[in-house]
């Protein structure tokens, strides 16, 4: 009969402590695929931040090219009228259209580079998270399997105990 006992006390043991490893395993993993949704979402805002930092560049140009029109246009409507515009008034309408598109570019860049500011912050917290879940993960398993362990050494000298 104590031998029924011992083998049976050894199963037993033997069981937790894999199921503690599974169980460990399973801690690790979710660290590990957390970490890695993570890492996908940080690499998605990287490619986000560079395309508004694009469309920015190509919003400026075109506010650029626009200014360039307009300026034109007022430039020629003035010439058929037979005003100078190269002195005076004329002259100042024309450098402060040209201003006022620049300023209005800027803008354009400026928006554009807060936008891909806060898609930089958003991966580098992303990665941060990722690294943080790895951890967790990792930290996890070691706890549950060396509980796991634990509790089934205790389980099976107290058993061992009660069948002596």
């Amino acid at each position: 009969m104590g031998l029924e006992t011992a083998t049976l006390m050894t199963i037993a043991a033997v069981s937790a402590v894999a199921g503690a490893g599974v169980s460990a395993y399973s801690m690790y993993a979710s660290g590990e695929n957390q970490k890695e949704a993570a890492d996908y979402n940080a690499e998605m805002s990287k490619l986000k931040a560079q395309d508004a930092l694009q469309r920015g560049a190509i919003e400026a140009s075109a506010k650029r090219e626009k200014a360039k029109r307009v300026a034109g246009a007022q430039a020629e409507s003035m010439a058929m009228s037979g005003v100078a515009i190269d002195t005076g008034t004329p002259l100042a309408l024309l450098t402060e259209t040209a201003g006022l598109g620049e300023l209005d570019a800027l803008r354009s860049v400026n928006n554009a580079t807060r936008e891909a500011w806060g898609y930089k912050a958003q991966s580098s917290l992303d990665e941060y998270q990722g690294r943080s879940a790895a951890s967790a993960g990792l930290l996890n398993a070691g706890g549950t399997f060396l509980g796991g362990a634990s509790n089934a050494y205790f389980g099976y000298r107290a058993g061992m105990k009660a069948a002596a």
